[in-house]
């Protein structure tokens, strides 16, 4: 089975992540997050209860709109806006089984995706 890769066609991050897994020889699926979101299910899965900012998009409107660095929303607001719009989550998002990742370093995606920095 490989990783689901959620990404939106602009985001640079997504960008250098996708190389990043190409290069290391990463095979994955890669699914528009905007136009097909993760489920609820998912967020709740991977999204931690105590700490939902790693999880959010800084660069999104919403997140400037609604002050969201000022005002960190609770995990199920938090998941309740991603789904009312999904650019307020943080890209990439990659899941397989019970690994995921928001967001794009390199250690993390030698930890977790198999790569090598090296």
């Amino acid at each position: 089975m490989k990783p689901t890769f959620f990404d939106k066609k602009t985001c640079g991050t997504c960008k250098k992540a996708q190389v990043y897994l190409n290069e290391s020889q990463v095979e994955f699926e890669k699914v528009d997050i905007i136009n097909s979101p993760p489920s609820r299910e998912l967020l709740e899965k991977f999204i931690d209860e105590d700490d939902v900012k790693p999880h959010l998009n800084s660069r999104s409107a919403i997140y400037r709109e609604l002050k969201l660095g000022q005002n960190i929303p609770d995990k199920a607001k938090a998941i309740e806006l991603m789904l009312q719009d999904p650019n307020l989550i943080k890209r990439p998002f990659i899941v397989k089984g019970s690994v995921a990742s928001f967001g794009f370093t390199a250690n993390e995606f030698d930890e977790k995706w198999g790569t090598s920095s090296n």
